[in-house]
């Protein structure tokens, strides 16, 4: 019905209109389309000048002068549009089907207002009841005009853009300023003659720079679609002081970064957006890679692949649990903005040749599949090589709960002792490899909250090697300096077994084994790190296997925080030499480490030689009677 309506008020309107064009010219045509299009829209439309038609072979042509268009009522601007001149032809199938078409329009020093308030309305839709959801029915193709201001105001999106436009016969220049979503704005560029292009057969050139916040842009290239900003093909340069200040800006969350910047070209079509071959940096780190977005499903939807040669943990921030320590620790609590992660789904894979840290121990190799789904993040492989050897397994945080749920088991695999403290001066003849488990769960809205409340369990060992200045020289024990003395100097100890197995729980790790098995000396230890407080309380007993030896048997204690960690000899019980006699019998036989042990050489290696030994001293004491123990603690 309503297209039988405009089919035959069109078909009058044609024929009154070409009565009175024959009989008194256009301008008699003044006061029924003004009329008409004030009731059909509920605006008053003004034509103050003269109204005459314009030669054209295509389609009905012609100029009207001072003209303006009301807003609706709550628009804060009197006027949707007004200018000294317009000239606009007019597509006349188009209007049988309720849509006005302009293939071509000119515009003599015009002033456009654009409006959405905060009730999502906006000024340009044309229906007296306007559905917002719906495209508007007027369609302007091209736009050519000699100067204008155009005003945009969007109470939703807190944006309020101004701005000065000059055309000539090679194109349009601009020059805006106001606010986009809250933050200062800036923008300057030129364009190509038609303003305005519908279509994917007219591809607009445009080059242009701009300023949002800390943010900077520069792009030049071509839009085939500018009215609905597709059809992208530009070259991006792009810049700031973190990439999490894109959030505002595309509403996507990116991590909190060091300043970066970035170049690559960006290429959009429908609902998909392409940022490809892009190079750039980040603090130090440098990246490389192609990022694609589809806007089209529930939320944004993020695919790719990222490059680098070096990668520069700090520049990641509170993504890897780099900044900001707690006051007076060393673990990180900047706090993750999961409310963010429901704002896109990813998967990314990303390559690192060389990565840094504040610290020495050096990474390289990371690999890893960063996945979102659903306020979901995984790490899935991740993996990276350090000191001769690699970490790897996933790692998981749920940002659906709060606090965020975190969840890890990393496998530790062939570190070298010679490489694993390299500011340490170390002998070369040191040899061995640490392998273990580390598999925790916790909540906390930032890495140190996160480790501070863990459960689980986390153990490494070292099954076989030598060493000289041993780790004794790392954890500046004192009393191997005499252990130096009787040791002939720098000649190289055989490590049969070392293992370092705690149980965690709300945060506090519990020594199950502390064992250091050398070919001169054992060293046992007992105690707790709490990685809520960051604090140390471990006691190290010496076992000396000579007689010579004897004198060192005074346990040692570490106390203290991470940061400030404090190594003293316990002075009274000096003359107790048996104080350590306990040696190797306290060793649980059901240790985190334990299956990683038998995947190996099983009873055969150095440290399943030394469990089965602890086990069997564990059921008999030198007396006869069986000593009593705790009951084992299962292996999780």
């Amino acid at each position: 019905m309503r297209i039988l309506k405009w089919a035959g008020g069109l078909v009058l309107l044609l024929v009154v209109a070409l009565v009175l064009l024959i009989a008194f010219g256009l301008n008699t045509l003044r006061g029924p389309i003004t009329r008409a299009v004030t009731n059909a829209t509920g605006r008053e439309l003004r034509i103050e000048g003269d109204l005459k038609p314009l030669w054209s072979w295509l389609y009905p042509r012609f100029r009207a002068e001072k003209v303006s268009f009301a807003n609706p009522d709550w628009a804060s601007e009197d006027y949707l549009f007004r200018a000294d001149a317009l000239e606009a032809s007019i597509a006349l199938l188009p209007l049988l089907r309720g849509r006005v078409v302009v293939p071509k329009m000119h515009l003599q020093r015009a002033e456009v207002y654009l409006e959405r308030d905060a009730e999502g309305r906006k000024n340009w839709l044309l229906d007296r009841e306007p559905d917002g959801s719906r495209a508007s029915r007027v369609q302007i193709l091209a736009l050519t005009l000699d100067q204008g201001r155009l005003k945009y105001d969007d109470a939703i999106r807190d944006t309020h853009i101004a701005a000065q436009l000059a055309g000539d016969a090679h194109g349009i220049s601009f020059a805006a300023k106001g606010k986009y979503r809250g933050l200062p704005a800036t923008a300057s560029g030129r364009g190509g003659p038609a303003l305005a292009v519908r279509g994917d057969k007219a591809p607009y050139p445009l080059k242009t720079e701009a300023r949002i916040g800390s943010t900077s842009l520069a792009a030049d290239g071509t839009i085939t679609n500018l009215a609905e900003l597709s059809g992208l093909n530009l070259m991006i340069q792009l810049s700031g002081e973190s990439m999490e200040q894109l959030y505002g800006l595309v509403g996507i969350a990116f991590p909190d970064t060091s300043r970066y910047s970035t170049s690559g070209r960006l290429i959009g079509a429908g609902s998909t957006l392409r940022y490809e071959k892009f190079t750039g940096k980040v603090g130090e780190s440098d990246l490389a890679g192609t990022l694609q977005v589809d806007t089209g499903g529930k939320r944004p939807f993020m695919r790719g692949e990222l490059l680098s040669q070096l990668l520069n943990l700090a520049d990641l921030g509170p993504l890897v649990g780099t900044r900001q320590p707690k006051q007076g620790g060393v673990l990180p609590d900047a706090a993750f903005d999961a409310a963010r992660w429901n704002s896109v789904d990813a998967d990314v894979t990303l390559k690192a040749g060389t990565l840094k840290r504040s610290e020495e121990l050096p990474l390289e190799n990371l690999s890893t599949r960063i996945q979102m789904r659903d306020a979901v993040l995984t790490l899935d492989p991740l993996e990276f090589g350090t000191a001769g050897g690699k970490l790897a397994g996933p790692i998981r945080l749920d940002g659906r709960e709060a606090p965020i749920r975190a969840d890890a088991r990393i496998r530790v695999q062939d570190l070298q002792l010679s490489k694993l403290f390299p500011t340490i001066e170390v002998s070369r003849a040191s040899v061995g490899a640490v392998s273990g488990l580390i598999e925790l769960a916790g909540v906390g809205d930032s890495v140190a909250k996160m480790i501070g409340s863990a459960n689980g369990k986390l153990g490494v060992y070292v099954d076989s090697g030598q060493v000289s200045k041993l780790v004794m020289e790392v954890v500046a024990l004192d009393f191997w300096n005499l252990a130096k003395v009787v040791l002939r100097g720098d000649e190289p100890v055989e490590i049969r077994c070392a293992i370092a197995d705690f149980d965690v729980k709300d945060g506090l790790m519990r020594a199950n084994a502390l064992v250091l098995d050398t070919s001169v000396m054992s060293i046992t230890g007992e105690g707790t790190i709490s990685l809520r407080d960051e604090t140390i309380n471990l006691k190290i007993v010496p076992h000396p296997k000579a007689a010579s030896l004897a004198s060192l048997r005074s346990p040692l204690y570490i106390a203290g925080t991470f940061s400030q960690p404090k190594v003293s000899r316990d002075v009274r019980r000096l003359a107790e030499k048996g104080a350590g006699a306990l040696a190797l019998g306290i060793l649980n036989p059901l240790l985190a480490v334990l299956p990683l042990i038998h995947e190996g050489k099983g009873q055969d290696s150095n440290c399943g030689k030394l469990i089965a030994q602890a086990t069997s001293s564990g059921r008999s004491s030198p007396s006869g009677e069986p000593e009593q123990h705790p009951p084992a603690r299962s292996a999780r």
